[in-house]
């Protein structure tokens, strides 16, 4: 017997329509006791709210302020897939408020956003917190992938870590 986990999404675009598609496509795994159901969205970009109502029939709540999702009791988890320099406040916001995270890399635009963000996490232990990043599995990244193994740039002469 399975249950829903009931999804808000936070930034509509590719990674929040690409995590509506893996969403959609649970029903294809079996021996699953947890189903994702996404209830509710949130963007600044009415296009892309639009859009997932149109193709999305499980979304019920609709805003521009990820304030008010959060404030929802029909929402037990948030995807959140803003813009990087965006991740620290929102990672925040949405642990401290009680809701489960399932979220874009990185965690903190640097180490001090990081740390803060980790901090937040201890404060609320009941918070199940998950960094999920798809990026290496999209067409483009492992295009990457294979140019470098088969060192079609030629000689590497620096790289920068930061």
């Amino acid at each position: 017997m399975s249950h829903d986990l009931r999804f808000g999404i936070i930034g509509l675009g590719l990674m929040g329509r690409e995590f509506a598609s893996a969403a959609a496509r649970w029903i294809h795994l079996s021996n699953f006791d947890v189903r994702p159901v996404i209830t509710a969205v949130c963007d600044s970009n009415e296009n892309a709210i639009t859009w997932f109502k149109v193709n999305v029939p499980t979304v019920s709540f609709a805003t521009t302020d990820y304030h008010q999702l959060l404030a929802r009791d029909d929402v037990d988890a948030i995807y959140c897939a803003v813009p990087h320099h965006l991740h620290e406040q929102f990672y925040r916001d949405i642990i401290s408020s009680g809701k489960h995270l399932l979220a874009e890399k990185p965690f903190g635009i640097d180490l001090a956003a990081n740390q803060r963000i980790l901090e937040t996490i201890r404060l609320n232990p009941k918070a199940f917190v998950r960094c999920s990043s798809e990026f290496p599995f999209y067409p483009g990244a492992m295009a990457l992938v294979r140019a470098l193994l088969k060192e079609d740039f030629g000689q590497i002469i620096e790289v920068e870590l930061k």
